[in-house]
């Protein structure tokens, strides 16, 4: 596992795939591969192989918040923004105190047109986590929300 992390770290995708591979398969499902593999998927970009990775992570061990982050992250590379954002907030039942989660949905809201929401979820990232405010200003993600809150300081 370590190795194909540092593959992963230096940008050599094929190799920390190979790493993967030789594991046992009776341990191919163990939370940290499935965790490395996800990692890998985000990485090389294959949108479709990390929901698949990400999502069996999330059903097995729930308590995973990176799955779940995971997850909503590769359906909304995809343009599934509406399955992202219900996720998002099935993960945020189980991890209520992680601002990704609450970020990530403002933005899932944002690209969905749902302003308030994507609002009021921002707040809450940003409550947990400061960081989250400068991070909000140059998302493009958020653009619609920006635009939709100077609409309304003008009425």
């Amino acid at each position: 596992m370590s190795y194909a992390n540092g593959y992963i770290e230096l940008g050599m995708l094929k190799e920390a795939s190979e790493e993967l591979d030789a594991i046992e398969p009776s341990e191919r499902l163990m939370d940290d591969v499935l965790l490395v593999r996800s990692r890998l998927y985000l990485e090389a970009r294959n949108w479709e192989l990390m929901e698949a990775v990400s999502k069996q992570l999330a059903e097995q061990t729930p308590s995973s918040r990176h799955a779940w982050i995971n997850w909503a992250y590769a359906l909304r590379e995809m343009e599934r923004n509406e399955e992202a954002k219900n996720i998002a907030l099935r993960a945020l039942v189980l991890h209520p105190q992680e601002p990704v989660l609450w970020f990530n949905l403002a933005c899932y809201c944002s690209l969905l047109g749902q302003y308030q929401d994507a609002s009021d979820h921002l707040d809450s990232a940003i409550k947990l986590d400061r960081d989250f405010e400068q991070e909000s200003v140059d998302d493009p993600d958020l653009e619609g929300l920006w635009n939709w809150l100077k609409s309304q300081e003008q009425t």
